[in-house]
């Protein structure tokens, strides 16, 4: 299974097979004098459910994490855009004062790690509602405790979003396990459906189409 569209065929075939041969008394008859009987098909409707609740719950994971990933990565780039701003200004203007860039954590490169930017960001807006003389130095470039702490805020928001995008991605991962195992376990229970099938049903080969067992002519 490499793909949900491969994947959904697997499961519609495999639903189009049990129903079938349930339905049809020749195909169903002649399933059950090779061991395929109304318990066989009780397990067979287990696996198969298992396996297509599995591979619904990992679509809908699948879906809410890109949800809570546009979001995060929306809100994430935002505050990257206004920090790199501040942070270009404060260097500038506090080029000849290395005590202040080091009091803000803008020395070195800007961070590229999403951690080290979560740290930095904190410091550095942190600082600056907070230190009364370096808040007059940067009223020039009208960064004030205002404006530090609104990007504070959306930090926090950030972070919960960051948070929050953990989570779906641990779920969505989890998901995928359980969906993959299922499938499989499908998958081994229809080979052996199709191998009594062919058995059973070899001689009337239009019945084994009926089951979606191509049969070469």
């Amino acid at each position: 299974m490499t793909s949900f569209r491969s994947e959904s065929k697997f499961l519609e075939r495999s639903r189009i097979a049990l129903t079938n041969a349930e339905k049809h008394p020749e195909i169903k008859a002649a399933l059950a004098e090779f061991g395929v009987d109304d318990a066989k098909f009780a397990e067979g409707w287990q696996v198969y459910n298992k396996a297509k609740d599995s591979w619904e719950l990992k679509k809908e994971e699948e879906s809410e994490t890109r949800v809570v990933s546009n979001s995060y990565h929306t809100t994430f780039s935002a505050l990257e855009m206004k920090f790199k701003k501040h942070r270009d200004l404060a260097l500038i203007l506090c080029k000849k004062d290395p005590d202040i860039l080091i009091q803000l954590g803008v020395k070195g490169r800007f961070p590229t790690k999403y951690t080290d930017f979560f740290d930095r960001c904190k410091l550095f807006y942190t600082v600056i509602s907070s230190n009364t003389a370096i808040q007059g130095k940067l009223a020039l470039i009208k960064l004030t405790p205002e404006v530090a702490v609104t990007c504070l805020s959306e930090l926090d928001t950030l972070l919960a979003l960051r948070a929050d995008f953990d989570r779906e991605m641990g779920e969505s991962q989890m998901a995928t396990v359980s969906k993959n195992e299922d499938l499989l376990a499908l998958s081994e229970w229809m080979d052996d459906f199709d191998t009594m099938a062919k058995i059973a049903l070899y001689d009337t080969p239009q019945h084994l189409e009926v089951l979606g067992i191509l049969v070469r002519s």
